[in-house]
């Protein structure tokens, strides 16, 4: 088994059966799809009933937080490679074909991502483009332009392995995982819209982002005096304070707003795709 794809979700709410529809639709078959119930009320295997697949393995434990469910799921996997994908998003079919081809041509990159399709509902829109070499996708990344989407990526198990895993247990465990790949290789973002994300507004970026702001600072400090990133220390200091800013600060709303004109501006400008993800 050379992939193996991985996802996490508590309580999704309908969402499942379609993401888990796209990934079995892969061009690439040689993969197994495990998914990590993190403490849902309901178990979720009952939102994807009717498919039936020897590849796909469930596992339910008691809620931890995404990361610590995202490396109990991987703890359980066999692929030399780790796709993710989150519960509300789709996979175009030939993404898990066209990561792995990219990864066995370049020894170099640990991490793979996609350029997004942003969704909502059946519609869709492409509403930024990612660069796609690893130091202009970490130079975004000390400033908190997430240029490289973990929805959207393929890495390496050996360099997760390395890196320690997801060491922030909840949400925000992203800017971590991706800041310690770059101690052992590179980063890159195929220059191809392969993943649709979906616009939710009741994520924990919109619900508690004060959460994902005290995970960034962890992964900021985590690396402030590394001699790696000397060149780039006085950028590090300089995001840490907005992040201390934006902590001690009263007011939640301004990603909530931004995510609402993000979810206005999919519907009034974007377009319809299938069931089958073709764009009409």
């Amino acid at each position: 088994m050379r992939v193996s794809i991985v996802l996490a979700c508590r309580d999704n709410r309908g969402s499942l059966k379609a993401t888990v529809a796209s990934v079995l639709r892969q061009s690439y078959a040689d993969f197994e799809l495990i998914i990590v119930d993190d403490g849902s009320k309901i178990p979720i295997s009952g939102s994807f009933s009717g498919i039936s697949d020897q590849r796909i393995k469930v596992f339910r434990i008691e809620g931890q937080g995404l990361g610590a469910a995202l490396n109990y799921g991987i703890s359980k996997s066999t692929g030399e490679y780790i796709a993710r994908i989150d519960d509300d998003d789709l996979m175009d079919p030939y993404r898990i074909q066209k990561q792995l081809n990219f990864l066995d041509n370049n020894k170099r990159t640990v991490c793979v991502g996609t350029q997004l399709w942003f969704k909502s509902g059946n519609r869709y829109k492409a509403l930024r483009k990612f660069p796609v070499k690893n130091d202009a996708i970490l130079d975004d990344l000390l400033q908190l332009k997430f240029s490289i989407a973990h929805c959207a990526v393929m890495y390496r198990r050996s360099a997760f392995d390395a890196a320690g895993g997801y060491r922030v247990k909840g949400g925000g465990q992203d800017l971590d995982l991706f800041l310690q790949f770059t101690k052992v290789g590179e980063l890159a973002n195929l220059d191809e819209y392969l993943t649709y994300y979906n616009l939710s507004l009741g994520g924990l970026s919109v619900r508690a982002p004060k959460n994902k702001y005290k995970a960034y600072l962890f992964a900021l400090n985590s690396i402030a005096n590394d001699p790696l990133f000397k060149p780039r220390r006085s950028e590090i200091s300089g995001t840490i304070n907005i992040l201390l800013s934006k902590l001690s600060s009263k007011s939640n709303y301004l990603f909530a707003a931004k995510r609402f004109f993000l979810i206005w501006g999919v519907w009034l400008f974007g377009k319809n795709m299938d069931e089958n993800l073709n764009v009409q």
